[in-house]
């Protein structure tokens, strides 16, 4: 019995080891663009209609809807295809790529929490801060994801910083200083998955 065990234990961590290796086939491009196509669509209905940004709690209430909305259409669709694609494989490579973003996520979340609910007059580093943690989720997760995603990081990363600095002079938030990183963040990570696709199409 104590054999038999120690062989399962031993498939297992094989099985983990390949996962954490082995390109996550879940994401795709037309769930990518259409959380960027909701991202733009959200700045401009908050850019059209001022009320909408001038109480802060509501302008990010808004946002962090649409980030709930936007994380369950890429994890129903990632898990569907994960266990489509990967077969075996599926539910490694779904908790592999789980320890990789939840940590951002949470991140994400507990400085929306605190900012928002104890110091709202420094909600101006939110965005900032949202999308310096989705290029860090980003990169940890380069090893399951197509190579040229790093660029999203890269730009994540760089549109993270210049709205950290362009926000700490504005007074009220700006739907823009949302909507264009997130919502062309989307769209080249769709770009780059689709990309991905048709090289494996032919590959």
């Amino acid at each position: 019995m104590h054999d038999v065990e120690t062989a399962l234990s031993d498939i297992e961590r094989i099985r983990d080891q390949l996962a954490a290796t082995t390109r996550f086939r879940g994401f795709t491009p037309s769930i990518a663009a259409t959380t960027g196509l909701l991202a733009l669509a959200l700045a401009a209905v908050q850019s059209a209609q001022p009320g909408l940004t001038g109480d802060t709690r509501l302008y990010f209430v808004a946002w962090i809807l649409l980030a709930i909305i936007s994380g369950c259409l890429i994890g129903a669709d990632a898990v569907i295809r994960a266990r489509a694609l990967h077969r075996g494989m599926a539910e490694s490579m779904i908790n592999t790529t789980l320890r990789q973003f939840i940590p951002a996520g949470a991140a994400g979340a507990v400085s929306a929490l605190v900012l928002l609910g104890r110091a709202p007059e420094a909600a101006w580093l939110l965005p900032g801060l949202w999308q310096l943690l989705i290029a860090l989720g980003i990169f940890a997760g380069l090893s399951n994801l197509p190579r040229r995603m790093i660029w999203a990081a890269g730009c994540y990363f760089l549109c993270g910083s210049m709205t950290l600095a362009l926000n700490s002079a504005m007074t009220a938030p700006s739907p823009w200083a949302m909507g264009i990183p997130f919502g062309f963040g989307q769209l080249l990570v769709a770009a780059i998955l689709h990309d991905a696709g048709k090289r494996c199409g032919h590959g």
